[in-house]
């Protein structure tokens, strides 16, 4: 008498032999003799130098805007900066600086004279990852277009920022913070 086995009696049997095979091959390792020692120790690598000490929560940097937009009354410069977080923006602080060009810098929002019966006043506005700074003339016409100019941009998050510091100086938040330029 012949048996003729089925394609799922043929499936089953290559599944048992599939099986039977990988339960000999994962338990019949055997550890042969001891142990040997553990091995030398290596070398310690050389020590790098110390770096300054800083504040992973304040964040400051120079940027300088030489693409300016028009749009009447106003030209304005886009700034990306990725330090600019929801977080950030619900409860922290951004503190914008223009450069005088000597060294110093002065807050935003900030108006200057440039002759006793005209001025420009500068603003800032943030959102999440970005700053734009508006520069309007005080006669509201279309005046040329702002050569390039250098701000300096300070980010606090909440918890960090501080009371008592004047922060329309920027040489004493660079202080207060120990901020590098």
């Amino acid at each position: 008498m012949t048996i003729k086995k089925t394609t799922a009696g043929k499936t089953a049997a290559m599944l048992s032999m599939f099986a039977l095979a990988c339960g000999l091959l994962f338990t019949n390792c055997a550890k042969d003799g001891m142990t040997g020692p553990a091995g030398p120790a290596g070398t310690n690598g050389t020590n790098g130098t110390n770096g300054t000490n800083g504040n992973a929560n304040v964040v400051s940097g120079t940027v300088t805007v030489t693409n300016w937009t028009y749009s009447s009354p106003s030209y304005y410069g886009d700034i990306t900066y990725a330090s600019i977080t929801q977080s950030i923006m619900d409860k922290g602080a951004i503190l914008v600086y223009l450069s005088n060009g000597s060294g110093g810098y002065s807050q935003l929002p900030l108006t200057i004279y440039p002759l006793p019966t005209y001025s420009q006043t500068y603003e800032v506005v943030t959102a999440f990852n970005n700053v734009r700074i508006y520069i309007t003339d005080s006669d509201l016409t279309a005046p040329n277009a702002p050569t390039a100019k250098t701000f300096k941009i300070v980010v606090i998050a909440a918890g960090m920022v501080k009371p008592n510091v004047n922060v329309k100086n920027y040489a004493d938040v660079k202080a207060a913070y120990s901020l590098a330029d």
